[in-house]
């Protein structure tokens, strides 16, 4: 008898939670969620061979959009660069009649950072064809990536990898030993002031018309790898990147700067401010959300990444992370740098494996950080949050 009321009451549950899916159908159902899924949950053919170049960027932004004209739109950022590269932003929106809250990712500013393309163009990817990322990541947010905010640099850097190193001082200042040799390091871009400059390029990280060069140090000269450009906004890429930005307004809620840190187990998730040791109004949340994808993240061999303020390492300024908290005014702003070679074996699908790997997964953890400090799409079973 009891047997017999256990299985009446859970077909009456059964029956009412399927009157209320027919009367109270998942939001815009036609746009995204399960319909969705079964239309790109299909294997997709998407790999790399090597890092990403310009090119591949370019061209696997055209395959989403035109595989995907539902729910991908590349947008191509103005100005171009002082080599006529377009900056291209990927846009994800799973459902095209309503905004959601959006996430902006910004990888490769950096000269030196090969993997960051590789890795956010298969987040991209990640999104939109498998399953298992789709929710809870792309049903409920719209989102904006730029894989390459530097293309000129990272061209630079891949062009010259095969050249005997030079210290990046001296290749600066000696034209003649720029024909067999690289610079050991290059975290700029390629732009010019005039013709006649022996030293070139700008930090397109130092560029950012907030509270640049202010009371940090001394202007680094041109030759600096950490050079901030003649004024702020000087580089067409950050120029770009503040343009797209203000484009979107308000839509993005959370903005994540995939860099990287080039000293091996010193990787960290960081938060502005930057130019400061002064704390952000809203210091506990970044740390408090830092630390849940810290631990999400937990790195290969066990450790987990540093989590603190920029600045405690080390004061720099017109960066962009402190650009978009303290003139965009998106509060929720982190910098995360998984460790990334100088020059590394190009051909090392494992060094390259790694780093993405790593991106990807800190990426998400920040986003389930996010998640967790507001309670969004969970339920508490017995103490637990589930997220649904």
């Amino acid at each position: 008898m009891l047997l017999q009321l256990k299985i009446s009451f859970i077909i009456i549950l059964y029956f009412f939670g399927a009157l209320f899916m027919v009367l109270f159908p998942p939001r815009n159902y036609e746009q995204s969620g399960a319909k969705m899924r079964t239309i790109r949950s299909a294997e997709s053919e998407f790999s790399f061979t090597q890092y990403a170049d310009h090119t591949f960027v370019l061209a696997t932004a055209e395959r989403f959009a035109k595989d995907n004209p539902e729910v991908v739109h590349t947008v191509g950022l103005a100005p171009s660069t002082a080599e006529n590269r377009s900056i291209i932003a990927i846009e994800l929106r799973s459902d095209k009649n309503s905004r959601k809250p959006g996430i902006l990712i910004i990888g490769a500013l950096n000269g030196m950072v090969w993997g960051a393309p590789n890795a956010v163009l298969e987040l991209a990817d990640k999104l939109l064809y498998d399953s298992n990322y789709q929710t809870p990541f792309f049903n409920d947010y719209d989102w904006y990536l730029i894989p390459m905010g530097n293309p000129d640099g990272i061209h630079f850097t891949q062009s010259v990898r095969s050249l005997a190193p030079l210290d990046q001082t001296q290749w600066s200042r000696k034209v003649s030993a720029r024909i067999n040799s690289r610079p050991t390091e290059w975290h700029k871009n390629v732009d010019k002031i005039s013709l006649q400059d022996t030293c070139f390029g700008t930090n397109v990280n130092r560029n950012f018309a907030y509270h640049w060069q202010d009371d940090v140090r001394k202007t680094p000269e041109h030759c600096s790898q950490s050079y901030p450009g003649d004024k702020p906004f000087s580089s067409a890429e950050a120029q770009a990147i503040r343009a797209y930005v203000d484009r979107l307004g308000d839509v993005i809620h959370l903005t994540i700067h995939l860099h990287a840190s080039f000293v091996p187990k010193k990787e960290f998730i960081l938060y502005p401010w930057r130019y400061s040791l002064r704390q952000p109004s809203n210091y506990r949340s970044l740390q408090e959300i830092g630390e849940y994808a810290a631990r999400q993240a937990r790195l290969p061999d066990g450790r987990l990444y540093e989590v603190h303020q920029g600045s405690n390492n080390i004061r720099v300024a017109g960066t962009l992370s402190d650009y978009i908290l303290g003139v965009v005014g998106i509060e929720l702003v982190f910098i995360v740098k998984p460790y990334h070679e100088l020059f590394p074996n190009y051909t090392d699908i494992n060094i390259r494996e790694g780093y993405v790997r790593k991106a990807m997964s800190t990426i998400l953890s920040v986003v389930r950080g996010w998640r967790s400090s507001t309670r969004q799409n969970t339920l508490s079973f017995f103490g637990n949050d589930v997220e649904f």
